[in-house]
């Protein structure tokens, strides 16, 4: 199995200390720069207003299996959890595409720490991202 790094993200967040536990929380802007050799995959990425960025957590601890989560004091397994702490650390965050310019995508809802390899990028779609029976429930709600 090989992973291509397509780019590197730009962030406020020099180290993990810093960066907020989720990028849902972060108001920071940030950039991923998108290699040259992958410029063409970007065609059309401004019809998205939000996107799926998955990258590298190149400062994770790769040796841990279970970890402490901020809403137990038990220990949880590192797959029942979103640590960034685990042996393959593909890091996950819903960002929202402020802009592009050229080769470099603005967003802003990442956690992600300066220098994260970018493995990859998709289009955030709610008709196919939120799982059939929460669309249900999110929909019954707003109607009352």
């Amino acid at each position: 199995m090989e992973l291509v790094k397509i780019g590197i993200i730009h962030s406020p967040y020099k180290t993990k200390e810093e960066a907020p536990r989720q990028g849902a929380d972060s108001e920071e802007i940030c950039y991923i720069e998108i290699f040259e050799k992958y410029i063409e995959g970007l065609k059309d990425i401004e019809e998205a207003r939000y996107l799926i960025v998955l990258y590298w957590g190149h400062q994770s601890n790769r040796g841990v299996l279970t970890t402490l989560t901020p809403f137990s004091d038990v220990p949880k397994g590192v797959f029942a959890c979103r640590s960034p702490n685990r042996p393959n650390p593909v890091l996950l965050d819903i960002a929202e595409l402020i802009d592009r310019k050229g080769n470099v995508l603005v967003v802003k809802g990442l956690d992600a720490i300066d220098g994260s390899p970018v493995i990859d990028i998709k289009p955030y779609y709610e008709r196919i991202d939120i799982p059939k029976g929460l669309q249900e429930k999110i929909f019954e709600e707003q109607s009352k």
